[in-house]
C-alpha cells in the first residue's frame, strides 16, 4: 500500500493574497494563512473557543487562480499535503516550519464575506465575480 499525505478541511482565509513569481523559473507561488475554529467544554463545563492558524503555499496555475478569485475572509474547501522545511537562520541555528501545500480548492461562499453587513472586511478587487463566472 502506498503512503498517503492528504487532508481536506473547510477554512477561512486570514491574510491578503499576493501571487509572486519565483525568479529562477517564473512559476507562480502564493503564501497565505487559513484559520480553523474549534469549540469545546472544559472539565468545569465552560465553553472554550480557539482558532488555529495554518501556513499555506500554492504553486503554478492554481496560485494564479487563487490570487485572482480569492481574498481575505473567503471560505474555501482545500485539499492539501503537509510539508516540513528546514533552514539555518542568521545565527546558524536550524529552523523548521510545517506548511500546507494546497493541491485542490473549492469555493464554499455563495457571496464574498465582505458583502455581509456584519463584516468589517473590505474587498480585494473593485469588481465582483459570482462563482458561476469562474472558468473551472
Amino acid at each position: 500500500m502506498a503512503d498517503l499525505n492528504k487532508v481536506m478541511l473547510i477554512w477561512r482565509i486570514t491574510t491578503d493574497l499576493e501571487v509572486k513569481k519565483i525568479w529562477d523559473s517564473w512559476n507562480s507561488v502564493l503564501n497565505f494563512s487559513l484559520a480553523t475554529n474549534r469549540s469545546y467544554k472544559n472539565k468545569s463545563g465552560e465553553k472554550i473557543e480557539e482558532a488555529e492558524f495554518h501556513r499555506c503555499v500554492v504553486f503554478g496555475p492554481l496560485a494564479d487562480m487563487m490570487g485572482q478569485y480569492l481574498w481575505k475572509g473567503r471560505k474555501i474547501f482545500v485539499e492539501w499535503r503537509l510539508r516540513t522545511r528546514q533552514w539555518e537562520d542568521q545565527s546558524g541555528n536550524k529552523r523548521y516550519t510545517t506548511e500546507i501545500v494546497v493541491t485542490d480548492i473549492n469555493f464554499c461562499d455563495s457571496k464574498p464575506a465582505w458583502w455581509s453587513s456584519t463584516s468589517d472586511l473590505t474587498p480585494k478587487k473593485e469588481e465582483t465575480t459570482e462563482d458561476d463566472d469562474i472558468p473551472f
